[in-house]
């Protein structure tokens, strides 16, 4: 489910707690995309974007993440989870809605956010496997200059074959509770046409931030 100079860190550590949230898993097969494989293809993107840095534009960078992201994560499931017994009154096309829009969201958080590279790098990934049929891969990016690490533990669950991310836990903080009770609690306030219009202008106001 929302990062480097002396509030670098900071950076990073907020907006990974921003984007993603738990799910569920489904039953592990055998896949051609192994769990450490999909975050270290993500911490290569990532990587990238910080290279691109301040010298190019928010735009560039978005298009640049979209597919890595939208590939890495199963935000399907996300949404799902986020929104919990309220997902089911959705109508499809609110779902399909939302789902993008939240899809959109969390890449306007990276791209945001991963602007800027100080030899900063990323550990190589460690899986292990979880209850539920599913597994964590532990990856930590090492600060260039001498700051803080940051610790990144990923959720992730097979979908058609395919593992996905469905949580990141930073630092060791989750953000399934804070963004569950978020979703939810403005879905009550406002109904789903409320939600996403939070949704699109907090997009909206992370590009115009990071122009």
């Amino acid at each position: 489910m929302k990062f480097l100079k002396l509030t670098e860190n900071q950076k990073f550590l907020g907006a990974c707690i921003a984007i993603f949230m738990l799910g569920t898993g489904s039953a592990i097969a055998s896949t051609g995309n192994a769990p450490d494989s999909v975050v270290a293809k993500l911490n290569k993107a990532l990587i990238h974007s910080m290279k691109m840095g301040p010298s190019s534009s928010y735009e560039s960078r978005f298009h640049a993440l979209y597919p890595e992201i939208s590939h890495a994560y199963d935000f399907s499931k996300i949404a799902h989870y986020s929104l919990g017994s309220a997902w089911d009154k959705l109508s499809a096309p609110e779902k399909k809605q939302f789902v993008q829009a939240l899809t959109h969201y969390s890449v306007a958080n990276y791209a945001a956010h991963f602007n800027h590279y100080a030899g900063q790098t990323f550990g190589k990934p460690v899986s292990k496997s979880v209850p539920g049929q599913r597994m964590m891969v532990s990856s930590t990016l090492q600060s260039g200059n001498g700051g803080k690490n940051n610790t990144f533990d990923y959720l992730l669950s097979q979908n058609h074959g395919q593992w996905k991310i469905v949580n990141v836990t930073t630092d060791g903080v989750s953000n399934l509770a804070m963004q569950k009770a978020e979703f939810t609690g403005a879905l009550k306030k406002g109904g789903i046409h409320a939600l996403l219009s939070d949704i699109n202008k907090r997009s909206e106001m992370l590009a115009h931030a990071a122009q």
